[in-house]
C-alpha cells in the first residue's frame, strides 16, 4: 500500500500540485471533441456557407494563436502562470455559456419553410460573435499556463561537465544522474496528465454523441466542466506563492530600439571603452557590426548612467548582452516569414478537411475525433525516426543543420500533403450521386467511398507539423537561446496569422475562379465546390514557399548556436509555489 509519507517522499510539493490541474485538463479533453466539429457544426446545424464557415473557424484558431504572445507578455509582467489560468477558464466558460445561449435563441426564431433564410446575418442578433470572442480570448489564455502548471511543473536539463540532471524547484537545486528515478518522475507525470486529458474526450464522446444531444447541450457541459475544475483548481491556492514575474525578449528588443533612436547622434566607435555591461555578464564580450546603428543603445552618454536605477535609464540605456539578443531576434525575422505558409496549410485540417469526412461515407463526429487522434499521436513517432534517421548525421557534418533540414522536411510533406488532399477530393467529388434539381451537386449528397481515404493526408499533416513545427520551435531557441521560452510562442504566432492569411488567400482564389472561369470555386456546400482546384492552388504556394525557405536558409550562419536546450544550464521557471513550504518538503525527502 502507498502511504501519504510514500507520495512525499517519491513527489516534491510543486509535482504534488499537478493533481489541482486535473479538472481543467479533463475538461480541456472534453473540448477537443467541441473544437474539431466546430467546422460542422456551423455548415450543418446553423446551415452557413463554406466561406463562411471557414472564414469564422480559421479567424478563431489564428486569433488564438497569435493573442498567445500578448499572453506570455501578461504572464512575465504582470499575473504569473496561475493567476493567467484563473483568468483565461473564467473567459472560456462564459464564451462558451454565450454561444450555448445563442444556439437556443437560434432555435427559437421561427423559420418559414420556403424562405431562403441568411443565417449568417441572423447571428447577429445572438450572443454569438461575443461568445466567439471570449472564446477565443479564453482558449488563448488557457495554453500556456495549464501545460506550464501541468506538463512542465519540473525541468531537467543537462551538466555537461558532470553529465547529470538538475531540476529546480523554487530555489532548491538537486542532482541526479541521467536515468535516475526523478527523470522517471517526470515522465510519469507528463503521462498522467496526457491520460487524464484523454479521458477527458473519450468521456465526452461516448457519454453525449453516442446519444445524439444537440449543440446547445455540448457547450452547456463544457461549460460546466471548465466550472468544475477551476474550483478544483482553487483548493490548491494555498499552497502557491506570488508570481514569478521576468522579463521577456520582445520588451528588451523594444528597449533597445528606443535607446538606439534616442542616442543616434553617438558613434559607438569612439565610446568602446564606455559600454554599459551588467556584473553577470561577459566582460570581453564586444558589439558586432552587423545592424550596427543599434549598438548606441549600450553607449554611457556620462558616468552617472552607472548609478542611476531610474526608469527612464532603462529606456535609454542597455546591457552589450540585450543589444546582441537583439540582433539576434531581428535576424531571423526574414526566416520568419518563411514559415507563414506552414500556418496556411495547417489550416486545412480543421476546416476543409473536416468538411470532406463529413461528406463521405462513415464520416461522423467520432471518426473526426479518431481522424485528429491519429494525427497528433503520430507526430512523436516521425519526430523519432526523423531523429534516429537524420539527425545525429547531420550534427557529425556541421551543427545546427539539423533544424533546417527538419524544417525543409515538412515542408515538403506540406507539398505532399496538398497534393493527396487534392486528389482525393477529386474522387470524392466523382463519386457524388447524380445531382438533383438542376444543381451542380446535391449539397447534401454523401460520397460513396469511405472517409478512410482521408487517413493519407490526415497522417502527411501530422508529418507536417511534427518535423516543420517541432524544427520552428528549435530554431527559435538554439538560434536565440536567451529566447528560449518564447520559442513555442513565436511558432504560434507565425502559425496563427497563417490562418487568417488563408482567409484572404481563399477570397483571391473565388475571386479568381468567378472571373477566369466564371463559377466560384468555394460554393455554398462542400458538394457545389472544387476543394480540388483550392488545394492545387495550396500546393503551387507550397512548392515556391518551400524554394523560398530553401534560399534564405542558406544564408544564414549557424555558428552562433549555443547548444540543444537539454543541453543548457539555465533553468526556465514556471513554478509559483511557496519557497519555505518547498524547502520543507525537500527536507522532508531527504
Amino acid at each position: 500500500m502507498i502511504t501519504c509519507g510514500g507520495v512525499r517522499k517519491w513527489f516534491s510539493l510543486p509535482e504534488r500540485l499537478v493533481i489541482f490541474t486535473f479538472g481543467l485538463l479533463f475538461s480541456k479533453g472534453m473540448m477537443i471533441h467541441v473544437l474539431a466539429n466546430f467546422m460542422t457544426f456551423l455548415t450543418n446545424t446553423w446551415n452557413l456557407k463554406l466561406k463562411e464557415a471557414a472564414a469564422i473557424v480559421n479567424f478563431q484558431e489564428g486569433l488564438r494563436d497569435m493573442l498567445q504572445i500578448h499572453v506570455a507578455l501578461c504572464i512575465d509582467a504582470w499575473l504569473g502562470y496561475r493567476r493567467m489560468l484563473i483568468l483565461s477558464s473564467v473567459l472560456y466558460c462564459a464564451g462558451l455559456c454565450l454561444l450555448s445561449l445563442s444556439f437556443s435563441l437560434l432555435q427559437t426564431q421561427e423559420v418559414h419553410p420556403m424562405e431562403n433564410v441568411d443565417y449568417f446575418k441572423k447571428l447577429k442578433h445572438t450572443p454569438f460573435w461575443e461568445g466567439l470572442a471570449l472564446l477565443i480570448v479564453g482558449e488563448a489564455a488557457q495554453v500556456i499556463p495549464l501545460s506550464s502548471l501541468s506538463f512542465d511543473q519540473t525541468k531537467f536539463v543537462k551538466v555537461r561537465e558532470h553529465c547529470e540532471l538538475r531540476g529546480k524547484i523554487g530555489r532548491i537545486l538537486s542532482k541526479v544522474k541521467i536515468g535516475g528515478w526523478r527523470q522517471l518522475q517526470r515522465r510519469f507525470i507528463r503521462l498522467l496528465c496526457t491520460a487524464v486529458q484523454m479521458l477527458g474526450t473519450i468521456t465526452f464522446v461516448y457519454g453525449f454523441i453516442s446519444f445524439e444531444r444537440g449543440w446547445q447541450l455540448y457547450f452547456a457541459v463544457s461549460a460546466g466542466g471548465i466550472a468544475v475544475g477551476l474550483l478544483w483548481f482553487l483548493c490548491g491556492l494555498p499552497f502557491y506563492g506570488l508570481p514569478r514575474l521576468q522579463p521577456n525578449p520582445l520588451s528588451t528588443m523594444l528597449r533597445v530600439l528606443i535607446a538606439a533612436v534616442r542616442k543616434r547622434h553617438l558613434i559607438y566607435r569612439e565610446n568602446l571603452y564606455g559600454l554599459h555591461r551588467c556584473d553577470g555578464d561577459d566582460q570581453n564580450q564586444l558589439l558586432t557590426d552587423h545592424l550596427e546603428c543599434l549598438n548606441n543603445a549600450a553607449v554611457k552618454e556620462s558616468s552617472a548612467d552607472d548609478n542611476s536605477i531610474m526608469e527612464e535609464t532603462r529606456w535609454k540605456l542597455c546591457t552589450v548582452k540585450e543589444v546582441e539578443q537583439t540582433k539576434l531576434l531581428l535576424n531571423i525575422v526574414p526566416m520568419s516569414v518563411t514559415f507563414i505558409v506552414y500556418g496556411m496549410v495547417k489550416s486545412l485540417g480543421n476546416t476543409f478537411f473536416i468538411e470532406q469526412a463529413n461528406s463521405m461515407r462513415g464520416g461522423n463526429g467520432i471518426l473526426i475525433v479518431v481522424f485528429q487522434m491519429i494525427q497528433g499521436f503520430s507526430k512523436s513517432p516521425i519526430k523519432r525516426g526523423y531523429e534516429v534517421v537524420f539527425e545525429k548525421r547531420i550534427d557529425r557534418i556541421k551543427r545546427g543543420y539539423s533544424d533546417a533540414v527538419k524544417i525543409g522536411l515538412g515542408m515538403l510533406a506540406s507539398i505532399i500533403c496538398c497534393a493527396v488532399a487534392t486528389s482525393v477530393e477529386s474522387k470524392r467529388l466523382k463519386a457524388l450521386p447524380p445531382s438533383l434539381e438542376g444543381l451542380p451537386n446535391d449539397p447534401n449528397a454523401i460520397a460513396h467511398i469511405s472517409a478512410l481515404w482521408l487517413v493519407p493526408q490526415f497522417l502527411f499533416l501530422a508529418a507536417m507539423e511534427g518535423l516543420a513545427g517541432d524544427g520552428i520551435q528549435d530554431f527559435y531557441g538554439h538560434y536565440a537561446p536567451d529566447s528560449r521560452r518564447y520559442g513555442p510562442v513565436f511558432t504560434s504566432l507565425l502559425t496563427g496569422l497563417g490562418a487568417v492569411l488563408s482567409v484572404g488567400f481563399i477570397a483571391i482564389l473565388d475571386y479568381y475562379s468567378k472571373s477566369r472561369y466564371n463559377e466560384s470555386w468555394l460554393g455554398d456546400s462542400i458538394n457545389q465546390s472544387r476543394l480540388d482546384s483550392i488545394y492545387h492552388a495550396y500546393v503551387i504556394v507550397a512548392l515556391v514557399n518551400c524554394f523560398l525557405y530553401a534560399y534564405v536558409a542558406k544564408q544564414y550562419s549557424y555558428d552562433n548556436i549555443t547548444g540543444r536546450e537539454e543541453e543548457e544550464e539555465e533553468e526556465i521557471q514556471f513554478l509559483e509555489v511557496k519557497e519555505e513550504t518547498a524547502a520543507g518538503d525537500e527536507q522532508n525527502n531527504q
